[in-house]
């Protein structure tokens, strides 16, 4: 599972080459890539990818780094999708697009002399939405839980109902599993839950059991199972079978067995073996020994697995079947991690947002998870929305905390290295207003209070008495007392312009006498320095 730095063979022959999902590429994989092309043949090199998505596992983040330096260099050779035809499809049939207005809000947003308010401002509106759960758009559902134990029953629950809806069939509870495959239809890809972490009840191994024993447990207690899998369930392969170790299966098309490759994130369903029949279904003593999976995008293909080496005989004819142990390459897959999910779409998604346990939470995280769904996304929210407004936080993206250059020098601010050590959400020192902020004037206001020992936090919501809130650019608290300041740079913009008049009066209304308000100008340092002054006495 390395790559080798050198003797392979060097591709030639090719005059284009089109890297997708260049999101994904790590420095070791795109090292051996650039090693293995013939560059004295090549005319253009296409890379397509999403840099608002998870950066790699690996070292380095190789897109990210050279979308920056085209940017700054050679601004002509990036082409930025605008025209989002899946947004274009869902206005045009009716089915709403809070999925991409909430998406919106966790993209990748360079330093830059003006923050753009309008988009903050729209944020604000969808998050606020978002606030108060259940059909936020047509396209987006949030449903709220507060804690663990709980969480099985309202996702289960949640998930029959949309079945129930989109099959127009009723759910009977002795026989939940009809429902199910009836809705799957031996499609996996028409309903998905999506999970940042692998343990914890939020998790996916808790998830799969739940649902596995909501719909398999008759199942499995007829037949047993492999590795916890049994016949029928929904299954990811989590190993590549390249063609240096591919996998066998049974062409159903060519009526023959035969050798293909499979990869790590293929999905499908558990069906009982070819040389069983149906004779599992009525013999009382059979147990399951080995079964064959159908993968969404090898339809014709019954990929054998199980534990048996050697020959047996079937029908009187002795056939050889090959060891592919279940452990050593599937998993249940009803629930999978979002990273697992990357480059992966789906009708319905089911995104679990935690609140105890943040460490993996990232605006390039909640973004891959949000954007999964082609249709439909529920959002199983721990608690209330703090979660989500904490990832929209540039100190929370794990892009910016990889500790790798390209192209120049740009090393990781090292307070920013030892968020662990020290950090509360939203409150910064000195060292880290510059870097996390989100405009330059917003730092210009950050450094000032800063220097003058004054304590701030950035982009902590405010929530008023009737349960609504804004995110001020800044909180201060000055001797007992809570100041929000406001910049504002856009009021050129009538569409701005209105909801700052509708933000402005909702603070006189629930926060009178705390409002500060300075304008983008020249002049800002000194404008801000004397309100300082005057204001923190």
């Amino acid at each position: 599972m390395t790559f080798k730095r050198g003797g392979g063979k060097v591709e030639q022959g090719y005059s284009t080459y089109i890297i997708d999902e260049t999101s994904m590429l790590d420095l070791a994989l795109a090292a051996s890539l650039f090693r293995a092309i013939d560059w004295k043949n090549v005319q253009r090199l296409i890379l397509v990818g999403d840099p608002n998505q998870l950066p790699p596992i690996g070292c380095g983040r190789v897109f990210a780094d050279i979308i920056d330096h085209l940017t700054k260099n050679e601004p002509d050779s990036i082409a930025t999708l605008k025209d989002n035809l899946r947004l274009l499809e869902n206005r045009t049939a009716g089915r709403g697009t809070g999925i991409l207005d909430l998406a919106a809000g966790y993209i990748r947003e360079n330093l830059a002399e003006e923050k753009d308010q309008q988009s903050q401002s729209d944020v604000e509106e969808v998050l606020r939405k978002v606030q108060d759960g259940g059909e936020v758009y047509k396209d987006l559902r949030v449903i709220y839980w507060n804690n663990a134990e709980e969480l099985p029953a309202l996702l289960i629950g949640q998930i029959t109902r949309d079945m129930e809806q989109d099959t127009s069939k009723k759910n009977n509870p002795e026989r939940p599993y009809e429902l199910w495959r009836a809705a799957y239809d031996g499609q996996p890809e028409k309903s998905q839950v999506l999970t940042p972490y692998r343990g914890d009840l939020f998790g996916i191994e808790a998830i799969n059991t739940a649902i596995q024993k909501h719909i398999s447990q008759g199942m499995f207690d007829k037949v047993g199972a492999m590795d916890g899998i049994t016949l029928f369930d929904k299954v990811i392969q989590v190993r590549n079978r390249p063609k240096s170790n591919m996998a066998y299966a049974f062409n159903a098309r060519l009526r023959k067995s035969e050798r293909i490759e499979i990869f790590n994130g293929e999905l499908g369903f558990v069906k009982p073996h070819g040389f069983d029949g149906n004779g599992w279904q009525w013999k009382k003593d059979f147990w399951l020994k080995h079964f064959q999976v159908v993968f969404s995008r090898k339809k014709e293909f019954w990929v054998n697995y199980g534990s048996e080496l050697g020959n047996i005989e079937v029908n009187g004819v002795t056939r050889w079947v090959p060891r592919q142990p279940v452990e050593e390459n599937l998993e249940l897959a009803y629930a999978i991690s979002v990273h697992k999910a990357q480059g992966s779409e789906f009708e319905r998604t089911y995104v679990i947002v935690p609140k105890t346990k943040t460490a993996l939470l990232s605006p390039e995280l909640f973004y891959t998870a949000v954007t999964r769904a082609k249709r439909h996304c529920t959002l199983f929210v721990e608690q209330d929305i703090s979660a989500l407004i904490n990832m929209r936080r540039r100190e929370r993206s794990h892009l910016l905390q990889i500790n790798s250059s390209l192209f120049e020098f740009r090393p990781v601010p090292e307070p920013l290295l030892n968020l662990g050590t020290w950090y509360e959400e939203g409150k910064f020192h000195e060292a880290l207003a510059g870097c996390m902020v989100r405009s330059k004037s917003e730092v210009i206001i950050a450094n000032l209070l800063a220097t003058a020992k004054i304590p701030f936090r950035y982009e902590v919501p405010l929530f008023a008495s009737d349960g609504t809130f804004y995110l001020p650019d800044f909180t201060v608290e000055w001797r007992g007392r809570k100041f929000f300041w406001e910049h504002l740079g856009m009021l050129n913009k009538p569409e701005y312009k209105k909801k700052w008049e509708q933000k402005k009066e909702w603070y006189a209304n629930h926060f009178p006498d705390c409002l500060l308000v300075t304008m983008e100008s020249p002049k800002l340092s000194k404008t801000a320095q004397k309100l300082i002054a005057e204001t923190f006495v």
